[in-house]
Formats: C-alpha cells, structure tokens, sequence
C-alpha cells in the first residue's frame, strides 16, 4: 500500500498492517506466508487466532491468549535496548499462568532466556547467570544480591545484574539455556543452547501426531529449566490449547496431581516414566479414573512395562494412547 500525503490515514493502517505482518510471520514484499521458526512469532499467531480463549489457569486465576500477549508485549518493551540477539535473559518464576508472558517477551527482544526455579539454591543460581552471561533479569519471586531493580510489568520486576557477567556469545538462534536432565546441583553444570526450531520441530510432529487443537486441556508440569518443560508447555499453547499449571505441592504428590487431572479434564499429560509409574499408583489405590485423557507422553527415561501393564489393567484412562517421544513418537 502506497502512502499519499492526501491520505495520511493510509500512513498508518500501512505501519499498522506492517506490524501485524511482522508479529504473524508475513512477509508483504513476498505476497506469501513466510515460515519463521520462532516461538514468540508462533505464539502471536495462536493469539490472534483465539485471543479470548483460556490460555493458562493455574490454582487462583487464569489468563486469555490476549492478555498473556499484552504482558509479552508490555515485558518486550521494557527490554528494550537492554537486551537482544546475542544476550541472555534470566526468567526467575514461580509456576503460575503468567510465565510465558515473560518468555515470549524476553524473545521477542532477540534474546535468549535462562530458566531459574525460585528454590534453587543462591549461589546455584549465581554460577548458571555468569556462565551464560547474563545481565538483565525478569523475576516475580525476589531480587538478588546486587540485582537492580529497573521497572516493572505485571508481576514482573525487570532488574540489572552486576558488571560480573562473562558477556558470553549466545549462538544465534538460542531460545533457551536448558539444564542436563537430572544435573546434580553439587557438580559443574554446562548449559546446552536448545534453538527455536529444535523446540518448534517437536511441537510440529507431535501436534498432528495426537490430533491436537484449541479443545485439548494440558499440563505444565516440568520445569522449564529442562528440554521436557519447554516441549511441555509449548505444544498447547502454540495450538491453541489450554494448560493447567501444576503448582510444586501437586507435582510432588501423585494422588494430589490425579485428582487435578480428574477436576480439570485434562485431556494431554506429559510424565518422565518414574512419575508415571506413582501416578498410576495413586489412581488405583483412590480408584481415580480420567475420562477425559486422551493421550499420555512419556520421555526421558526407560519405560517400566509393569506399570503400563498396570495402568491398563485398572482402566484408569480407558481411551487414553500411551507415546514413548524420547526419540521418534511411538505409541506403547
């Protein structure tokens, strides 16, 4: 579209049709979609598809795709120029519904983001920001030494870490900085960059896989410090699905979480192998059925035939599908 200086309405609907082409992955020189492997350019998508469709619900509120687009967008802002491509941004969160605002933000300024618990230890925390580099920090859980508060979005303070960072390169590309899976806090831990697309290329294959969409009610129950966690909340919220933050207490507690999947119609569950095997333990000893599940993932450990065997017998989730997705998806 052309701008005229008789028209300067024009002006604007062309920036603004600009700015929607951008956020949505469109290329308007091309005149065809454009593929952008981005979680933040995906999840602006879902957004604008289902804006008023529960997104996230967690133990005393939930959030709409729109509003947790706005949080990003309001966090992305405040980052700006003081973060971007090549840095890293720590997200220290507790498990609530707003924590992909402050993912999605943090990448939509180029960024990287280091995934922090609020419980791991201090100096744990310490070690895995100088080894990446960090210098700004999106925290709903408390500042630490030396960390300077700068503004806030949300329930989000946005704060400065000291001049003790390595500066060290991000590898273009990075969308998170994930832990070793079962890394022992007392060793040296070595971040492994995880890019956009190995996080969008699961997304991509298990989405059809379990004929997924907008009607599913998923859990987030990993940590997002973990490969597992990122693959977990991604997948529903990049499809328009809802998902069900599961607190710490409940993750903790199998019959606790078994009624949280009766209560909330969980449809997709995502489980390590030991966690299932409890689970299934739990729902035969409250004789807890879940109708509504539809599909089980397993991954990152070996799978105890036993427990399957179990978990069939009791007819916990009669139509459910049990996927081993370590590796390539197979049903078990």
């Amino acid at each position: 579209m052309n701008a005229t200086p008789d028209h300067p309405e024009l002006d604007q609907l062309s920036a603004d049709l600009a700015a929607l082409h951008g956020r949505i992955g469109l290329d308007p020189a091309a005149g065809r979609p454009e593929r952008r492997d981005r979680i933040d350019i995906r999840f602006a998508a879902a957004a604008a598809r289902h804006p008023t469709q529960v997104c996230t619900r967690d133990t005393t509120e939930q959030t709409t795709y729109l509003e947790l687009d706005w949080l990003a967008d309001d966090i992305a802002r405040r980052l700006s120029g003081r973060t971007g491509p090549g840095a890293a941004v720590a997200v220290r969160a507790r498990r609530s519904c707003t924590v992909p605002a402050a993912v999605v933000g943090a990448l939509r300024t180029g960024a990287a983001v280091l995934p922090l618990e609020p419980g791991h230890h201090t100096g744990l925390q310490e070690h895995l920001m100088r080894h990446a580099g960090v210098e700004m920090v999106l925290s709903d859980s408390g500042l630490l030494r030396d960390e300077i508060p700068l503004a806030k979005a949300g329930r989000f303070v946005i704060a400065a870490r000291p001049e003790t960072a390595t500066g060290r390169e991000i590898p273009p590309h990075t969308a998170f900085l994930a832990l070793p899976a079962g890394g022992d806090p007392g060793r040296a831990l070595t971040l492994r960059p995880v890019t956009h697309r190995d996080v969008l290329a699961w997304v991509d294959a298990v989405i059809p896989m379990l004929e997924s969409g907008p009607d599913d009610v998923w859990t987030y129950f990993h940590s997002l410090s973990l490969d597992l966690g990122m693959r977990e909340i991604w997948a529903p919220l990049l499809s328009g699905a809802r998902t069900v933050v599961v607190d710490r207490d409940t993750a903790s507690d199998a019959r606790a979480f078994a009624r949280l999947l009766t209560q909330q119609q969980v449809s997709v569950v995502t489980q390590l192998p030991s966690a299932f095997t409890r689970l299934t333990a739990a729902a035969r000893t409250s004789r807890n059925t879940l109708p509504a599940l539809r599909h089980v993932l397993l991954s990152d450990e070996p799978v105890d035939t036993t427990a399957l065997a179990d978990w069939r017998d009791a007819r916990i989730a009669p139509q459910a599908v049990v996927w081993d997705v370590s590796g390539p998806p197979t049903t078990l």
